[in-house]
């Protein structure tokens, strides 16, 4: 073909495709069309779509695809990965994104923190709607709350919303980076109400989802250990406010504080906790009691006789005049004029001239006693052959008998779930120490935990803590407890579980008081009660009024958590829960007290409630402090009709000015009060002796020396709360006088010392209706216990100085002149001390309780180590080389060392297996 006619065709088909794409429409279908197809080809590319996270060994590289820089700008910033793939970037966060969490400083209540996020991946994270969960029980954002739309965190194109209780979410908006590239760090900081001074006020299992996503624990966040969570080493970071006074204690401040009980190598002479009324007669001589040839002989108390016979290996026998344990009913002599709560009384007399221990008592909770101290006094020995096994007793008298018939422990399983393994084990060690009160708390906003068999809601919902939006599963997580259900939040009794704990407790002289909160603390309830209307459509136990518009905000971060005492609904509710607390007790020990919480009702509640609004109209009620004595005094007719006492928090009685509603005559024996609240400087420290005076039965429970919640130590590194002291050890419980309310003055919250005006800022009422004090408890919150180790560690050893001063009044309560009185104070802790170390603590550990192992104080004096322990007699290890290896201690053998520089010391148990916080101290 010649060139002149190929050039002319050439020429005519570019003028046709010329004019033909000068038609614009055609144009810019066949863009769209070619740009799909670049798109579907590039999402569908490993670069895009990542089908399996596969990472390079470190050094190596990764070569970004062409496409990346070409259509990466594009898509990437416009564009979340496609549903599918959301799960496999989720999953990645959780394995790849590194958490530092960091307290920058307290200062005015206010708690200011930063978290990082840090991207240690090898791969990019492209935008899309993700959340990363976390909890802080302070409020975050406290002066903007509430905040639906979100809490904006420093101009970063991120979020923080509030979920529930102390459930936060952290978001990104659509104006967040188009990645999170690898190597990359987001920053997040933001301010709390209430300081955070402590490791352990932080919590694990921090986890990220998505829409349509499963939740992934955040790895870095996972365990007990916290290794996320900062050091606290800037005063900013160690004080809770600017006048804080408290300070971590060095090794030498505790050798120093340690150093008031002698380190002696052995126990007082046949010891025993808590201390009884009287002893006579102790002397080296002593009863060999021998299972080959001594028996029990128990007509009158036979379960008591049996369980000693048991421990003992001994058989039960009739009658006879030697070798023989023998019980019977019978006088006990006490003090003429005693106040001692006598029916729990007993007396002991171990003669070994005539082979006899012979048990008095008045009732079977007092032979069960018997039994306790002769346990405590007993000591397996070999007989005079070494294949003769058994158990020595000292010659002596006892007459005993407790000051109070209120002895109790409370724990709180809602808010970490608490297995029936340590409660069964708990209420053995509450028997060996006399402690006869088991407060049960069953709910709470976080979690119920008893099976009702009227409504399965109650466990098949409301047990269960999980991620699930719907919130028809479960409960939000909650104090770390993580999305899943196999965790700390999860968890209850079933009436079979209930019904053993209740025979085992009987059998230990234990008696079991439920408590169902209410009315605030009721979020679980509420929750699954509606969930049961949504199912059912049947108002009948509704807890809330739907048309209510309240808002509030409880001491817990809760909105939603007070049932409303203007509805039917709500007594109806009550009353069902009542019959099947009966019909559990019923054939094992009848339910004759039942507590109902009543406390931190939050401000606000119902203000708004079109039902309420009608009922203060009807009955003349003003505020929220007359709807809650109204809600009060209907229950009680209820349960006046069953013949039951029942308790309440003693801030549920109390009007706006702090003081006590006035007890209607028909109820006044019946009503019991905790008295919780006794910060000084809140005017509350009276309010025991007000609640007595006004005609209320009180237990006394001070959170300042019974909230076992709170820190052994004002350290960073001790787990536990600190909203009532920033510190409670074995020796505070100890000094607690419950008889002399105005000289247990202690310090200010800040550690300075308290003046009579802050004393008696509240009024500092005499007591004059003396009887109405019925006894002492200790209160086990667990906002920051997960584990039963932990439960163990926060209740041990101090639950035996609280046993201590529950049961046994000591002479020195009664001393008018403040320096004697300390004399003899600081002369019985020396000798509490000195048995606890050298005795109780091994019982735990036989036990099986994790108790608390003290770290040590220590100090060089002349290039000499010196090291000592609150409880003489526990064992202690130091380190010359950080660790690496540990010699154990022995303060008879004085050695100057030649070291210089940092001595690691710490306390082990006395099987070995566990040891204390480590602690430092120098040489220089």
């Amino acid at each position: 073909m010649p060139a002149t006619q190929a050039n002319s065709k050439m020429r005519l088909t570019r003028i046709a495709i010329m004019r033909w794409l000068r038609h614009r429409k055609i144009t810019v279908c066949i863009c769209a069309v070619l740009a799909f197809v670049l798109i579907h080809w590039y999402m569908q590319s490993d670069s895009y779509l990542i089908e399996e996270f596969t990472f390079p060994l470190p050094g190596a590289t990764t070569k970004k695809p062409w496409s990346d820089f070409f259509f990466g700008w594009i898509f990437k910033s416009t564009t979340s990965p496609p549903d599918k793939q959301l799960q496999k970037y989720v999953n990645y966060m959780a394995e790849k994104i590194i958490v530092n969490f960091t307290v920058i400083r307290n200062i005015d209540s206010i708690s200011v923190k930063k978290f990082t996020l840090y991207n240690s991946g090898n791969e990019d994270i492209p935008f899309f709607k993700w959340k990363l969960y976390f909890y802080d029980v302070g409020f975050v954002g406290f002066n903007s709350f509430p905040y639906p739309r979100g809490l904006p965190v420093d101009n970063s194109e991120l979020l923080i919303f509030h979920e529930a209780g102390n459930l936060y979410s952290l978001q990104p908006t659509d104006q967040f980076v188009p990645f999170i590239h690898r190597g990359d760090t987001l920053e997040v900081v933001y301010d709390t109400y209430g300081p955070h001074v402590s490791k352990y006020y932080s919590f694990p299992n921090w986890f990220v989802s998505c829409e349509g996503c499963v939740p992934r624990v955040l790895k870095c966040t996972v365990g007990e250990g916290l290794e996320f969570v900062g050091n606290f080493s800037k005063r900013e970071q160690l004080k809770r406010s600017q006048d804080d006074l408290m300070k971590p204690f060095t090794a030498q401040d505790r050798f120093k504080r340690n150093s008031a009980v002698r380190n002696t190598r052995k126990a007082p002479i046949h010891s025993v906790i808590p201390t009884p009324l009287k002893m006579d007669g102790w002397e080296e001589d002593s009863v060999f009691v021998s299972p080959s040839d001594w028996v029990v002989n128990a007509q009158n108390f036979k379960q008591e006789g049996k369980l000693l016979a048991e421990t003992l290996q001994l058989s039960m026998g009739n009658s006879r005049k030697n070798n023989v344990i023998s019980f019977r009913q019978g006088h006990v002599n006490f003090t003429k004029n005693s106040n001692l709560h006598t029916q729990e009384g007993y007396e002991i007399s171990i003669d070994p001239k005539a082979g006899t221990i012979e048990v008095i008592a008045i009732k079977p909770a007092g032979a069960f006693y018997a039994v306790q101290t002769l346990l405590s006094l007993m000591k397996k020995e070999h007989g005079k052959s070494r294949n003769s096994v058994g158990y020595s007793f000292p010659k002596t008298k006892i007459v005993d008998a407790p000051r109070f018939e209120y002895r109790g422990l409370m724990v709180d399983v809602s808010r970490n779930f608490v297995d029936k393994k340590t409660i069964l084990k708990l209420l053995d060690v509450m028997a060996m120490y006399k402690v006869n009160k088991f407060h049960f708390h069953l709910s709470d906003d976080d979690g119920w935990r008893l099976e009702i068999l009227d409504f399965p809601e109650l466990t098949q919902f409301a047990s269960n803590r999980c991620l699930d939006p719907t919130e028809e599963v479960c409960l939000p997580p909650s104090l770390g407890s993580g999305p899943f259900l196999n965790l700390s939040g999860t968890g209850f009794y079933t009436a079979t579980d209930y019904k053993e704990i209740l025979s085992y407790a009987k059998s230990r002289h234990i008696q079991v008081i439920p408590e169902i909160d209410v009315p605030g603390h009721a979020r679980s309830a509420i929750k699954a009660m509606e969930l049961r209307y949504k199912r059912t459509k049947n108002p009948k136990y509704r807890l809330i009024d739907p048309d209510d518009r309240s808002q509030y905000k409880s001491a817990q971060g809760h909105t939603d958590n007070a049932v409303n005492p203007c509805l039917d609904g709500t007594y109806e509710f009550l009353k069902v829960i009542l019959r099947n607390l009966y019909d559990l007790h019923k054939d094992i020990q009848p339910l004759t007290f039942y507590m109902l919480g009543g406390d931190e009702v939050a401000g606000g509640a119902w203000e708004k409630s079109p039902l309420c609004m009608n009922l203060k109209q009807k009955h003349s009620l003003h505020t929220y402090h007359d709807l809650k004595r109204y809600f009060f005094r209907r229950l009680v007719h209820e349960m006046e009709k069953e013949g039951m006492s029942f308790g309440l928090w003693g801030d549920a009685v109390l009007d706006k000015e702090l003081n006590p509603n006035p007890l209607e005559e028909e109820f006044k024996g019946k009503v019991y009060t905790y008295s919780w609240s006794n910060i000084w400087e809140w005017r509350r420290g009276s309010l025991a002796y007000k609640l007595a005076n006004a005609g209320y039965k009180v237990v006394m429970s001070p959170a300042t020396y019974f909230y076992f919640d709170h820190p052994y130590e004002p350290d960073p590194q001790e787990r536990g709360l600190y909203w009532a002291t920033r510190y409670l050890d074995s020796h505070t419980a100890f000094s607690y006088q419950p008889d002399h309310l105005y000289w247990n003055r202690g310090t200010l919250v800040n550690g300075g010392e308290m003046t009579d005006t802050v004393l008696c800022s509240g009024g500092c009422p005499p007591l004059t209706e003396p009887q109405n004090i019925r006894g002492l408890q200790v209160d086990l919150w667990t906002e920051t216990i997960r584990t039963p180790e932990q439960v163990d560690y926060m209740l041990f050893p101090r639950f035996l100085a609280f046993a201590e001063r529950a049961w046994h009044k000591a002479p020195w309560e009664s001393m008018k002149d403040a320096v004697k009185r300390n004399k003899k104070h600081q002369t019985d802790w020396e000798k509490f001390a000195q048995k606890v170390g050298h005795k109780e603590l091994r019982r735990l550990e036989e036990k099986g309780v994790s108790y608390r192992l003290d770290p040590p104080g220590a100090r060089f004096s002349a290039s000499i180590l010196e090291i000592n322990t609150i409880f003489p007699g526990l064992p202690v290890e130091y380190s010359l080389n950080n660790g690496a290896s540990w010699e154990k201690y022995n303060p008879e053998i004085t050695t100057k060392l030649s070291h210089r520089g940092s001595v690691w010391v710490r306390s082990t148990s006395f099987d070995g297996q566990r040891k204390s916080r480590i602690v430092c101290v120098e040489e220089s």
